[in-house]
């Protein structure tokens, strides 16, 4: 009887494969799904890898190799060596490297190959991605039927960004789509982690990578379902981010300023605060107002970039008495930046200055942040603002969710920023409690 792990070799990298013999009968042979960088980094005597080797990893693997060895040698000294049963070789190997019996290459006749979604930019991952970007900015995607909007090409250029910052962290000078597995998933959360972004940023970067490999297992690029698995997850957390109540929204309202720009920007927030407009729908809206009049009543009517959906939204007061200011228009255009460059002194103004605190994840670890309240506030606390309040007046959640584009309940209750004790004030309010 013999057992052994070996290399087999490709054209660039090795595969650590193990095999067991029963004399000149071949019995068992698997792939531990271990791949190596070179063949300088395997000890042939020792069957394991060289600590001070190029590929990542080494002493996971070699954990990994003596796990087994340790499970199977338990197995033979507890059955009769000439005895033992392949089928229980193959469940100590399933539990500690996963099932990965060899096969032999599939063949295919040239008649029955679909080239189809076939193009120059199949090799690997990383050339696959960036065909992506360009191939669904201009074409529709086969689930939204739409082409990416300009957020989601922004968040994947980020995700691809820090892909290749992390390759050349690691000296590799590509991923291969079977390269997306669980080491590459820890490595590279621990990669993200030193860059100290937070939980959520990370947790967007590794949805995005989700998503590629989901296109591209779809259109026949690779057979990897790794990505798929449990442990391959998008992280996030519920952070308390503020909100303005409609108390501290009168107190900016009845501010006056001789700086006309700053003057601008304070209208355009408190229209985001009264609508639950994403910023950049709110900008585009601006710029290219399109209003609805439904039974005498005006409404703001757009459809929103994100998700694609008509929403018609009702002028509240505070937007109408704003418009005044217009000769019935809505503020002047304003970038993004240039607003949020004024809104922590319009609130400090306003003085919105208590105490806040909140907690989020930062490089793995938790941080607090304790600073005035004014010093959090952002182009896109004015949405959050909206939903909040307008739920804590008791307008309905699914005609919250209508305006703001939340696709599910959970989702818009983890967004709002109402406490268990408001949330149990306002219900006790509730004709059914009187």
């Amino acid at each position: 009887m013999k057992t052994k792990f070996h290399l087999r070799k490709g054209t660039k990298k090795s595969t650590i494969n193990f095999e067991f013999r029963n004399g000149t009968q071949l019995k068992f042979r698997a792939s531990t799904g271990f791949v190596i960088n070179s063949e300088k980094d395997w000890d042939l005597n020792k069957q394991k890898m060289k600590l001070l080797c190029s590929t990542l990893n080494a002493k996971l693997i070699n954990s990994k190799l003596s796990e087994f060895d340790n499970l199977l040698n338990d197995l033979l000294y507890k059955e009769n060596e000439n005895d033992i049963g392949i089928e229980a070789i193959k469940t100590i190997f399933n539990e500690v490297f996963g099932f990965k019996e060899a096969t032999k290459p599939k063949k295919q006749n040239m008649l029955f190959r679909d080239d189809t979604i076939k193009n120059d930019n199949e090799k690997d991952f990383i050339t696959y991605y960036e065909w992506f970007l360009i191939f669904y900015a201009k074409n529709n995607s086969p689930y939204s039927k739409r082409v990416l909007t300009k957020g989601t090409i922004t968040t994947l250029k980020n995700s691809l960004s820090n892909l290749k910052k992390y390759m050349k962290s690691r000296n590799l000078k590509t991923l291969y789509f079977d390269d997306i597995n669980r080491i590459f998933y820890n490595d590279f959360i621990i990669f993200l982690n030193d860059k100290n972004y937070t939980k959520n940023y990370v947790g967007t970067v590794i949805q995005k990578i989700k998503t590629v490999m989901g296109y591209a297992l779809d259109e026949g690029m690779h057979t990897n379902l790794e990505f798929k698995k449990s442990y391959f997850s998008k992280v996030s957390e519920v952070i308390n981010h503020p909100y303005l109540d409609l108390n501290e929204l009168k107190a900016i309202e009845k501010l006056e300023f001789v700086d006309k720009e700053m003057d601008v920007a304070r209208d355009v927030f408190l229209v985001g605060c009264f609508t639950g407009l994403r910023i950049g729908d709110l900008l585009s809206f601006i710029k290219n107002p399109n209003f609805a009049i439904v039974e005498g009543n005006r409404f703001i009517q757009l459809k929103q970039s994100k998700t694609a959906k008509q929403v018609y939204i009702p002028l509240k007061s505070n937007v109408k008495k704003i418009m005044e200011k217009y000769d019935g228009n809505l503020p002047d255009y304003l970038h993004q930046n240039i607003i949020n460059k004024h809104l922590k002194s319009i609130c400090k103004r306003a003085k919105i200055t208590e105490k806040y605190q909140y907690t989020r994840t930062e490089g793995g670890v938790e941080v607090i942040h304790d600073e005035p309240k004014f010093k959090f506030i952002s182009t896109h606390t004015a949405r959050r603002s909206f939903c909040t309040n307008a739920f804590k007046e008791g307008i309905p959640v699914h005609d919250i969710m209508a305006i703001s584009g939340h696709k599910t309940e959970r989702i818009f209750l983890d967004y709002i920023k109402v406490d268990l004790l408001q949330n149990a004030s306002r219900i006790a309010e509730h004709a059914f409690f009187n």
